[in-house]
């Protein structure tokens, strides 16, 4: 059954049981994966999944059902199970439905490279990828990790309120870690790439990292314990900032879980900080022009010039505070859960120096390019951290060798206000969580006054 006629079926059962106030989501979700180990495929997923939610609000009390099945009978069920669903919210929001009116920045985000790349050259391309990472290095003997794939998704929304929404978006990813042993304990190295065209997957660019920090890993010298100035590197500190985004939503704000309650137009950062949310942005494989509400997506400044300019917003909590939502619920655990706030694509913005230039102005210091336990190492509400690091030391602007074993330490309030320079090399870092709804892009950045213990 053709989506609209589904809705129709739906929509035509809850307006005979009386219904006013209801919610059809629908997300049919095309992924691809393949990962290879020692020479030969390992893994192969080509997979769709369609799935549709259906939600019924009525006197305070919500309702909610899924289905993967798309007839007259299903149609009919899924409203039924939603009215028999109808429970008390134990909770100070008020579950919404939006109307569809605001401005809709409608884009195509389908590019369509990868629905028409043979699966074939892509199982070729992860064996390949497998298969070089030690050919570059005699050292290399495991590459554990690794995997190339791609997602298309098409989301549909539409509420009694009047809202009809479609979009569709697609974008691949590629990814790997090596382990190399020189005798001593193994050391390891993690790289992944993401993009909207098979171009953006580059093999070689993620490959060259991964085997070019594994050498200097190898060549690892203890060091002192004490305050460093570091370089967090892109993609590192990418995925650390990711892990405190929570304190932006607006939820956390008002549970009192985020120590930026009360401090909008506050200064909490260095002049050179600036993040944005932007799920229009074009280096990345998540876009969207309206959330899982239905609400418009807009790129906004969460921190401008170190002064944090809002929080993240959905219905329920723009409500509260009597603002607009920012478009900003996202389903991130799928089609049949609730909404969450969530970014989009979080991006710091980056400066004008290059990678090399970072260097020169640390002069002295170290390169962060991995963090260890940002699951449980770091909390969002505290802001405190303590993680496991590896990196490079750098002595007269020059990297001169590895540091391993080692713990850094901080608060990230600290870490915003001492943030002294971004540079220009935005990659890619892996969110914390988020999945296949988010994204978060950096570029390195020096930080002075890290706290490292060493020996």
């Amino acid at each position: 059954m053709r989506v609209e006629e589904f809705k129709k079926k739906v929509f035509e059962s809850a307006i005979k049981k009386g219904l006013n106030d209801f919610e059809l989501y629908l997300k049919i979700q095309h992924e691809f994966n393949v990962s290879a180990q020692k020479g030969a495929l390992e893994n192969y997923k080509d997979a769709t999944l369609i799935g549709a939610s259906f939600k019924v609000i009525e006197n305070g009390k919500v309702g909610s059902s899924f289905t993967e099945a798309f007839s007259d009978e299903s149609a009919q069920q899924l409203v039924k199970e939603a009215v028999e669903n109808l429970k008390i919210i134990e909770s100070e929001y008020e579950d919404l439905l939006y109307n569809g009116t605001g401005s809709y920045n409608r884009k195509d985000f389908y590019r369509g490279e990868f629905d028409k790349l043979l699966k074939s050259e892509a199982v070729k391309k992860i064996i390949e990828l497998e298969e070089g990472l030690k050919k570059h290095n005699e050292h290399i003997t495991m590459v554990p990790y690794n995997s190339l794939g791609f997602l298309v998704e098409e989301i549909y929304i539409a509420n009694s309120k009047g809202l009809d929404l479609y979009s569709k978006n697609d974008g691949g990813h590629v990814f790997a870690m090596g382990l190399a042993s020189g005798g001593e304990t193994p050391k390891s190295s993690f790289n992944a790439l993401v993009g909207k065209g098979i171009k953006d997957l580059d093999i070689e660019i993620l490959s060259d990292r991964i085997v070019s920090d594994l050498k200097l890993l190898l060549n690892s010298s203890p060091i002192k314990s004490g305050k460093y100035n570091v370089i967090f590197r892109n993609s590192e500190f990418a995925s650390f900032l990711s892990v405190f985004s929570e304190m932006f939503s607006a939820e956390n704000v008002q549970k009192g879980l985020s120590l930026l309650k009360g401090r909008i137009e506050d200064k909490i950062a260095s002049d050179c900080f600036t993040l944005i949310d932007d799920p229009f942005y074009e280096g990345s494989p998540i876009n969207r022009y309206f959330d899982d509400q239905g609400v418009p997506t807009k790129k906004k400044h969460l921190v401008e010039n170190g002064v944090l300019k809002t929080y993240l917003y959905d219905l329920k909590t723009a409500k509260k505070d009597d603002v607009e939502s920012t478009g900003n619920a996202v389903k991130i655990w799928g089609y049949k859960a609730p909404t969450d706030i969530s970014f989009i694509n979080l991006i710091v913005k980056p400066g004008e120096e290059s990678f090399e230039e970072l260097l020169a102005k640390l002069g002295e210091g170290l390169v962060i390019t991995g963090l260890d336990g940002l699951h449980s190492g770091a909390n969002p509400v505290s802001g405190n951290f303590s993680l496991g690091a590896r990196g490079f030391i750098v002595e007269s602007g020059k990297i001169v060798g590895g540091v391993d074993g080692i713990t850094v330490s901080g608060n990230i309030f600290k870490v915003f206000e001492n943030l002294r320079v971004c540079g220009n090399d935005v990659a890619y870092g892996m969110p914390l969580m988020g999945g296949d709804s988010s994204a978060v892009f950096s570029p390195s950045v020096i930080v002075d006054g890290i706290d490292v213990a060493g020996v």
